[in-house]
């Protein structure tokens, strides 16, 4: 316990230091003594399976070479054409007849010999003659037929090898197949048959996997017939360690045997001193590693070191002068990518930090301005001067009712106005001054207008700029309707946004009047109707969201024109409701 609260009370240098330091070196303590311990049981594994595989693969091999030569004498001797052929040829005298069955005889030996790959040298031996016809090879002179060793001993049939081929020219070592055939002649026939497979190249050395590996071949006695290590194995010698396993040591060498169904077995041998050797290599190995390992880990570690705590020095003290209000300093220089990305985000984060301080300055010294701003886009005179006088004509001429309406919408337009600056309002609100100042136009001018409001339900308590409304039907009315129209507002959720639009079927407006109206300040703009025009609906909204809220404007001459506001919000959408007004 007191070892964890010590550590917990280090520096970040020092718990480097253990940590590197524990994550280096028992690992690798820990492999060199599980590598000691377990090399001499991964080796005895490693040999015996290589070993069992090998030999079972050379076995395979053999048994299938003599099944081969085995499967082709029997053919030949069960044939009835080739016995009934050969009986007559050998009876013949020489003649044209004679030449004939010969060619048949030849021809039929062929394709039996031929069609199989692993058969080599074949002939017919005739042993009372001490001759041999039917050749499929030219065979040496100092033919024989028996080459010791035996190696496997049946009824008429005896197997042979490994020998020196007695094919001419060929001196590779072969098994090889003499079987006594069943005709009716005065003297006992054979057919001879080799394999086409070098014993030592084809087989024992394709399949040596592990190097200076030697082979012996044994009898059904266990008597050694074939010996790669004629010193230490020689043969005829009787192979039988006191071992009841296919495996064991015996004269210096480490042993594996392959037994076989038919009696005969296949012994690799490996010296004591060479897997000793291999051990040793292996120890060697290891050793160097280790001394590598640690001296990279150090170089390593250093590296690291002075990659990772420099950068992290100059960083802390870049972190210390933003916290003395220094936002300009920049005292970190490294290559390195994590480092660059945290101080690029770092220095990103100090310049939100000291543009958010320097907007909300600016904010405070933009807010009297806004207040004399919204003044100055106030109820224009005229407008109030015009509606007076309509109530007034409208008194006169008795249309008491009528009076009412104006007074009416008048009053609440005018007490909307009286908000302060910087005070939102609803959409719900913002709806009912828009239709208030609908109605009181429709008083004043005697049109007639329909209106449609397409409105996402929970958006109703949604808080917006005051008057962003108002100035869009104003510039519908002044810009866009003349007797009569259409008017649809449509407020719903498009893309986390609040799209607020305000279309009309009017006479539309140009490009350079729409750029009039957004982005000048002209006095025949202000004179007309309440005097608060679209400049201060663009205006308002960069005050209130900055870059995230956007005016758009599209209109088409004779056709309509189609304002559309995207505010912010955060709220989810849901289904919308139609509500239909007309005047």
């Amino acid at each position: 316990m007191q070892l964890i609260n010590k550590f917990k009370k280090m520096s970040l240098k020092g718990r480097i230091a253990i940590v590197f330091a524990v994550s280096t070196f028992i690992p690798l303590l820990f492999t060199v003594v599980f590598s000691y311990f377990t090399m001499s049981s991964i080796l005895t594994n490693k040999l015996n399976t290589t070993f069992n595989s090998n030999l079972n693969q050379i076995r395979l091999t053999l048994e299938n070479t003599i099944d081969d030569m085995n499967y082709v004498s029997q053919q030949i001797d069960f044939s009835e054409n080739i016995n009934i052929t050969l009986e007559n040829y050998l009876k013949l005298e020489p003649s044209l007849e004679k030449t004939q069955l010969y060619d048949e005889i030849k021809n039929e030996l062929n394709v039996i010999t031929f069609s199989n790959p692993n058969i080599g040298l074949s002939l017919l031996y005739i042993e009372e003659d001490d001759s041999y016809v039917f050749n499929s090879h030219w065979a040496k002179d100092d033919f024989t037929l028996r080459n010791d060793p035996l190696f496997i001993k049946g009824y008429k049939i005896d197997n042979f090898g490994p020998h020196v081929s007695m094919e001419r020219f060929n001196n590779k070592s072969v098994l090889s197949t003499v079987r006594e055939l069943d005709i009716n002649y005065s003297q006992n026939v054979y057919l001879y048959i080799e394999s086409n497979l070098d014993l030592t190249k084809n087989i024992l050395e394709s399949d040596n996997v592990i190097n200076e590996t030697s082979y012996l071949i044994l009898d059904e006695n266990k008597k050694i017939i074939y010996s790669e290590q004629e010193k230490a194995f020689s043969i005829n010698q009787t192979f039988n360690p006191q071992s009841n396993k296919n495996y064991g040591t015996t004269d210096g060498y480490y042993w594996f045997r392959e037994d076989t169904e038919r009696g005969w077995s296949i012994v690799s041998l490996i010296s004591v001193s060479q897997y000793n050797e291999e051990i040793n290599q292996w120890i060697i190995m290891m050793i160097y590693i280790a001394i590598l390992f640690v001296v990279i880990s150090l170089v390593v570690g250093l590296l690291l070191w002075k990659t990772f705590y420099k950068p992290l020095n100059q960083f802390n003290r870049e972190v210390k002068l933003m916290g003395d209000s220094n936002f300009h300093s920049e005292i970190v220089q490294t290559s390195i990518p994590e480092f660059i990305d945290l101080t690029h985000r770092f220095r990103y984060m100090r310049k939100q930090i000291s543009t958010l301080i320097t907007e909300i300055e600016q904010k405070e010294r933009n807010r009297a301005d806004l207040e004399v701003e919204k003044l100055l886009h106030q109820i224009n005179p005229h407008f109030l001067m015009n509606t007076l006088d309509t109530a007034r004509w409208l008194a006169v001429s008795g249309e008491k009712d009528q009076v009412i309406h104006l007074i009416s919408s008048l009053n609440k337009i005018l007490y909307y106005n009286m908000g302060k600056l910087g005070q939102s309002s609803t959409l719900k609100d913002e709806l009912d001054s828009m239709e208030q100042y609908l109605q009181l136009q429709q008083i004043r001018y005697d049109f007639t207008y329909n209106i449609n409001i397409y409105l996402d339900d929970r958006l109703l308590n949604t808080y917006v700029p005051r008057f962003i409304l108002q100035p869009i039907v104003e510039n519908s009315i002044y810009h866009g309707l003349v007797d009569d129209g259409q008017i649809d507002v449509n407020i719903q959720l498009h893309n986390h946004e609040i799209m607020i639009e305000v279309k009309d079927d009017g006479r539309g407006m140009s490009r350079e009047k729409i750029n009039r109206i957004l982005y000048t300040d002209q006095l025949e703009e202000k004179k007309q109707g309440m005097g608060i025009g679209l400049n201060y609906v663009k205006r308002i909204l960069e005050k209130t969201y900055h870059k995230k809220a956007r005016i758009e404007i599209v209109s088409t001459i004779n056709k309509g024109t189609s304002v559309i506001l995207y505010i912010p919000n955060g709220g989810e959408k849901s289904d919308s409701s139609i509500i239909s007004r007309g005047r």
